[in-house]
């Protein structure tokens, strides 16, 4: 078993983003205002492979850009405004590039769940993403981490290239070979969509030696009943979720 990583009960789900726009580095300074020390967030590469800090494949949801981020170049990406559609406050915050973004990350101290978001299902496009985000990585070897993905290949060849990163098994389904999953890639955690999750499936985790962390969990009453399961974090947009119940 590798050395315990160092995560919180809750990890800021794309920084504080019940508060600032969602992968921005606004959302990563509110959630580090408010103590957060772990935030999760997505990596995906432009057109000419550079690695950037978004969730969507396309663009139109949370930029005034158009089109496929895997599709578009990088000074395009970075011209965008990622923070109007949200409040009038954030206009002008625009998408992070990932070094930057892990740079800044070291620089507070700050645990990253980073999830590789290959923009593409393309064995080519999952390769190149994980070689992109690791050769940012390597550069940073102080940085706290944890890789996870929805796309298994990812995580395979993560841990085929660079076994030395903690990895973590995504699932928004139940799959009834989750252990052989995350067995096959050494796994850290295994991630699961709340609504799957009861208290016999997270014993069962458990002890299979496996963390288990759960998304989104936006209620601190759900969240006190995943922790009473065995839950060993959660994902929130509210990083300040096990606070005083907000007015």
């Amino acid at each position: 078993m590798r050395q315990h990583l160092p995560i919180p009960k809750i990890i800021a789900h794309r920084g504080a983003s019940a508060y600032a726009p969602e992968n921005t580095l606004a959302a990563f300074k509110r959630a580090y205002e408010l103590g957060a020390t772990a935030v999760e967030f997505d990596v995906m590469l432009s057109a000419e492979g550079k690695p950037f800090v978004i969730h969507d494949e396309t663009l139109p949801r949370t930029t005034n850009g158009m089109g496929i981020v895997g599709e578009v170049s990088n000074d395009y990406l970075a011209s965008l405004d990622a923070g109007a559609w949200f409040s009038k406050r954030f206009i002008g915050e625009g998408i992070p590039a990932f070094d930057m973004l892990v740079s800044w990350l070291l620089q507070h101290k700050m645990v990253a769940n980073i999830e590789i978001k290959p923009c593409f299902t393309s064995h080519d496009t999952v390769i190149k993403t994980v070689d992109a985000i690791l050769a940012v990585l390597d550069k940073m070897p102080n940085l706290k981490l944890l890789l996870s993905s929805f796309d298994y290949d990812a995580l395979l060849y993560c841990h085929q290239v660079a076994p030395q990163y903690p990895l973590g098994v995504l699932f928004h389904e139940w799959d009834d070979e989750w252990c052989e999953k995350a067995k096959a890639v050494d796994a850290y955690s295994v991630h699961f969509n709340q609504a799957i999750l009861t208290k016999a499936r997270v014993a069962m985790v458990k002890q299979a030696g496996f963390q288990v962390y759960s998304y989104t969990v936006n209620s601190q009453r759900r969240a006190k009943k995943l922790f009473s399961w065995g839950v060993d974090a959660v994902f929130s947009d509210y990083p300040d979720l096990l606070s005083e119940p907000r007015p």
